[in-house]
């Protein structure tokens, strides 16, 4: 398993999507400050491939990144030359999400298979494309913090399981099961086979076949004897076959012949019934044919005089049409009476509305020229005032002084100094002013009342006009109408109309429709008339029909089954003779006759009673003479209905005993043949479970997969030995004794001491010591094509090693990174990461990220 690409997003220090490359590297480093998410890449693959992280189990929902909603992780990695992508999602509430595609031929990413998309599935199929369970992966292929040595010092059970899953030991525990099973299978066969033989083939032996075969033969000369008797009495039976399909005829033809006669014997008694019927149905048919003919004719009267009438009058529906126009005639009469009334008060209303005009117009001229002399007595009153006023106001200035004083208005000497008028003179002004005023007042509300009562009296004239000259065109309108209506009505009433139309039309509409009536009651008379001339037709028809038939019926062809009468019968036989049937369907003569057929018939079915009985003689005859050929299979009882089974039945058992010895006799013989086959079968069957069951003792687990497991230790032991005594300047060499692993310290005289006994630093050194040469090794130990450790990440404290052994860690890191390998390193010793490219994980306060230093 080789990774090619890893992306992650919500995961631990990761908030942010992060994505690492793997496809052009071969042996890298993963370095960054403590707690900035180095060993989070490793954890976040683990978590892709198995849902699992080291450091907090299957509990993975507690590595999303605070604050986010879920953590998100895509590997993709290849197998082999196959190629998967396994994305794997938990939120931080409901379930986790899988799925795990394939790299098809096309280049296209496809589902690998049904449930690769349901978590309890798609795991399952993981681990069998990897080939590792999470136990193996981490202990081989992700080596975490804190399972380093695991595989050093770890449980011994545990080391060989995972050996078993890395070389594929297991193959040989399914050889052992199945080699055990192959076994079982094997020793049941033998057994069944062998309980087969004794049930089934016991009698399977030379007497039993001799015995058989005998028997056989005594069997084939008994139904040789059988078959010669009963060829002798099929002879006989061919012969009393005829004679007995003689009989049989003799009885249908005897069982014909009295059916016929039966239904003769009908026909003739319903006969006579038949032409009393017929005759009663002729009767009322001449009947029908009459009544017919009067209906009719009465029909026709009542269409003559309602066509007369039409001819005279019109149609009905034109009469109608004309009582309704008269009807409109008489309504537009009285309406025109009216309109002409309405014209004549009009008419008369239009002078007084004028005469009402003139007066008004008349007092309102005579009120215009009292105001004209109001307003001109106004103004003298008002000329009067002023100058009484004016006069007053001199008076008041001038007064005290004298002609020749200066005015004290303009200083000009006085001429002539005014009197002064009475305070009375300006009052009494002033009232006529006001008196002249209020009379023009009242004037002027009079001359606007007189132009309303002018305005009122010209609107009434011009209403009055245009109503006359409306009422005029009605009246003209209304003539016309009466014209146009009168004129319709000219062709239906003639030339001088009646006084009354509406009464005359009334009257022609009712009689014309009383003669439509009994045109209508004439034709439905007419109608049930034909009904029952057609009633009284069908029967007579049908009774006719009758006859014909009856006659049919006895129009019988004789000759047929008289000639089979006479071949059945045999030699000798001399048939009555039939009479004829007559030509006319008259029910009496077709009785007569159907009285002598009857006759005719019973004495030929006496004549074939008397025949069958001759024939009834001749089987009673075979049946002895069967008995004197076959006497011990023909009982006494037995009739001649049975003689040729009973003979042919002893003929046939006779031979089926013999088939069934001769078959016997070969199946005796064929049951041999099949018992040695069985034998040398149930020998191969228990040999080949010997075999097998010897072979799976030699596959158990303790046996060749602990010989197996055994030896893998003991090859890493060695190659580890090289690796740990370079890197720890030869002082300490790996053995493994008893399922442990040791190390043997050439500076204490070679002394061996357990793992266990090393410090941490050389704890380390042991332990990358082993996982080098297991993933250098695991190929070469393997028992499948398919063990190949593609990859190998370490995460662990690298800082404890000085400069030499770290120089010597990166050789052998270089050295196992060809072949494809990829080899990854996690470290924060600055020494170890720069020896190679480097993936450098930067912290910040919103997430780690990813930079690639080459």
């Amino acid at each position: 398993m080789r990774p090619l690409r890893l992306e992650l997003k919500g995961f631990t220090s990761f908030r942010d999507a992060a994505e690492l490359d793997f496809t052009d590297l071969d042996v890298f480093a993963i370095s960054g400050p403590t707690g900035s998410g180095k060993s989070s890449l490793l954890d976040a693959m683990t978590y892709a491939l198995y849902g699992r992280v080291e450091r907090v189990g299957d509990r993975v929902g507690q590595l999303i990144s605070q604050g986010q909603p879920r953590m998100a992780v895509t590997l993709e990695f290849e197998v082999g030359r196959e190629r998967y992508r396994v994305t794997r999602s938990t939120p931080a509430k409901g379930g986790t999400k899988i799925l795990l595609q394939g790299l098809g031929a096309d280049g296209e990413w496809k589902q690998a298979g049904e449930g690769a998309d349901r978590v309890r599935e798609a795991e399952p199929m993981i681990g069998r494309v990897i080939g590792l369970t999470y136990d193996g992966f981490t202990r081989s292929v992700f080596l975490p913090q804190g399972k380093f040595a695991e595989f050093l010092v770890g449980d011994p059970k545990k080391r060989r399981d995972i050996l078993t899953e890395l070389l594929g030991l297991s193959l040989f525990d399914r050889l052992a099961k199945r080699a055990n099973a192959i076994a079982k299978e094997s020793s049941i066969r033998a057994e069944t086979m062998a309980d087969v033989m004794q049930r089934e083939f016991a009698d399977a032996t030379a007497v039993a076949l001799n015995e058989a075969r005998a028997a056989a033969e005594i069997a084939a000369k008994s139904a040789k004897s059988f078959a010669k008797a009963a060829n002798e009495v099929s002879v006989l039976a061919r012969r009393w076959d005829r004679d007995r399909a003689a009989l049989e005829d003799l009885v249908g033809i005897l069982a014909e012949v009295e059916g016929m006669r039966t239904l003769i014997d009908e026909g003739a008694l319903g006969l006579e019934d038949l032409a009393l019927r017929a005759k009663a149905a002729g009767s009322v048919l001449r009947g029908a044919n009459a009544a017919a003919r009067k209906a009719l004719d009465a029909e026709l009267r009542a269409v003559n005089a309602r066509q007369e009438a039409q001819d005279k009058w019109g149609p009905l529906a034109l009469l109608i049409q004309a009582r309704a126009k008269a009807e409109g005639l008489l309504a537009l009469e009285h309406a025109a009476g009216v309109v002409r009334e309405g014209l004549q008060r009009a008419r008369e209303a239009v002078p007084k509305m004028a005469t009402s005009v003139q007066k008004a117009r008349a007092e309102l001229q005579r009120c215009r020229a009292r105001l004209d002399r109001g307003e001109r007595a106004v103004a003298r009153r008002e000329a009067a005032l002023e100058k009484a006023q004016a006069d007053d106001h001199v008076s008041a200035l001038t007064a005290g002084r004298k002609v020749g004083d200066p005015c004290p208005v303009c200083g000009e000497p006085l001429g002539k100094l005014p009197r002064r008028p009475a305070a009375e003179v300006v009052a009494r002004a002033r009232a006529a002013l006001e008196a002249a005023r209020a009379t023009v007042e009242a004037t002027h509300e009079d001359l606007i009342e007189r132009g309303r009562t002018m305005e009122a009296a010209a609107k009434d004239l011009e209403a009055g006009l245009l109503e006359e000259q409306r009422l005029t065109e009605e009246v003209e309108r209304r003539d016309r109408d009466l014209a146009a209506l009168a004129a319709e009505l000219e062709p239906v009433l003639g030339a001088h109309a009646p006084l009354d139309p509406l009464a005359e039309l009334s009257s022609r509409a009712g009689l014309l429709q009383a003669m439509i009536d009994g045109e209508e009651r004439a034709a439905a008379a007419a109608r049930q008339a034909e009904q029952a001339k057609a009633r009284a037709e069908r029967e007579r028809d049908r009774l006719i029909t009758a006859a014909l038939q009856a006659r049919a019926r006895l129009d019988v062809d004789l000759g047929p089954l008289v000639k089979r009468a006479s071949r059945a019968a045999g030699d000798g036989f001399i048939p009555p003779a039939m009479p004829r049937v007559p030509k006319a369907p008259d029910p009496m003569t077709m009785r007569e006759f159907a009285m002598d057929l009857s006759r005719a018939l019973g004495e030929l079915a006496r004549d074939l009673e008397q025949a069958a009985a001759r024939r009834r003689d001749a089987g009673i005859a075979f049946l002895e003479e069967a008995r004197a050929l076959a006497p011990d299979l023909v009982p006494e009882e037995t009739d001649q209905e049975h003689v040729v089974e009973a003979v042919d039945a002893a003929a046939r058992r006779a031979a089926g005993e013999a088939a069934a010895a001769a078959q016997r006799a070969g199946d005796i013989l064929e049951k041999i043949e099949r018992r040695r086959g069985l034998e040398a079968e149930t020998t191969e069957a228990a040999a080949r479970a010997v075999r097998f069951r010897a072979l799976g003792l030699e596959l158990r687990a303790d046996r060749l997969i602990a010989f197996l497991q055994a030896e893998a230790l003991q090859v890493l032991a060695t190659a580890a030995s090289e690796r740990l005594a370079s890197m720890s300047e030869g002082r300490y060499r790996l053995v493994c004794r008893e399922d442990e692993f040791l190390v043997v310290d050439t500076w204490n005289g070679e002394e061996e001491r357990s793992v266990r006994t090393l410090s941490g630093g050389e704890t380390f050194l042991a332990s990358l010591s082993l996982a080098l040469a297991l993933a250098d090794q695991v190929r070469s130990l393997s028992s499948t094509d398919r063990a190949r450790l593609g990859s190998l990440f370490l995460d662990e404290g690298f800082g404890t090693l000085d400069q030499e052994a770290l120089k010597v860690v990166v050789e052998a890191m270089e050295q196992l990174a060809g072949d494809g390998r990829l080899v990854g390193v996690i470290t924060h010793v600055r020494e170890l990461a720069e020896q190679f490219p480097r993936i450098d994980v930067l912290k910040s306060p919103r997430g780690s990220r990813l930079e690639f230093v080459p």
